[in-house]
This record gives C-alpha cells, sequence and structure tokens, in this order.
C-alpha cells in the first residue's frame, strides 16, 4: 500500500506542477511579439553578416546581430512601435522609425544598408 500511496502523492503532485505551468504561458500569451527580418546590401542584393542592430521603444530597447545569412531575430517585444537603427563598418548607418510590434505576433521587416565611401583612400 505504501508503494501505491506514494505513486499516487508522485502522480498528483506533477499533475498540479502541470497545472501551475500552463496557467503560467496562458498568462503569457498574447502579451509580446516579435521582429525578424533579413538586412541586404543595397548594391548587390548579398545579404550583410554581423550587422549590430538597435531595436528600440518607449517601453524597451534591445540588441542584436544578424546571422551569415544576413537574418535577424528579436523575441519577447512589448507591443509598441519601435526604430531600428543598424550598423556595420563599411556601411552607412540605417536608422528608421515606425516599426510596429503586436502583441502574439512577428513581424518581418526587412533592410537595405548602402555601401560607405569611408576609408575608401582618395
Amino acid at each position: 500500500m505504501t508503494i501505491q500511496s506514494s505513486l499516487r502523492r508522485s502522480l498528483s503532485l506533477v499533475a498540479l506542477l502541470g497545472a501551475f505551468a500552463s496557467l503560467a504561458s496562458v498568462a503569457r500569451a498574447g502579451t509580446l511579439g516579435n521582429i525578424q527580418g533579413t538586412i541586404r546590401d543595397s548594391a548587390s542584393g548579398a545579404p550583410i553578416a554581423g550587422v549590430r542592430l538597435e531595436i528600440a521603444s518607449g517601453s524597451q530597447s534591445t540588441t542584436t546581430t544578424t546571422d551569415a545569412h544576413g537574418h535577424f531575430v528579436a523575441f519577447s517585444l512589448q507591443p509598441d512601435d519601435y526604430t531600428l537603427t543598424a550598423q556595420k563598418a563599411g556601411y552607412a548607418t540605417r536608422s528608421i522609425s515606425g516599426y510596429t510590434v503586436s502583441a502574439d505576433q512577428t513581424q518581418v521587416y526587412d533592410l537595405q544598408m548602402d555601401p560607405s565611401n569611408e576609408g575608401a583612400g582618395g
């Protein structure tokens, strides 16, 4: 009987923990959004790796960097209007406002960056 009662207690505890975990995820559902996109060279159309992006609004600010394919993702953003600022050596800094993040959605915003003449010598 003690093995059965221990098993029942363990199963009850697992069920209770599962219920709390699902309540926590329901409480968070629909409150945050994401931004993703690709950054490309405006002259060649090639993706640009290693671009540092600052994604800022009145409610928060975060940074991310593009991967080898020029792709970036910023997770868990408060719904708001954001300004994206892209910086990379060899390119003119690009800052664009008005990117909207909505709750429980991923917005896709692609950017192009202009090659810079800085350091070209001459």
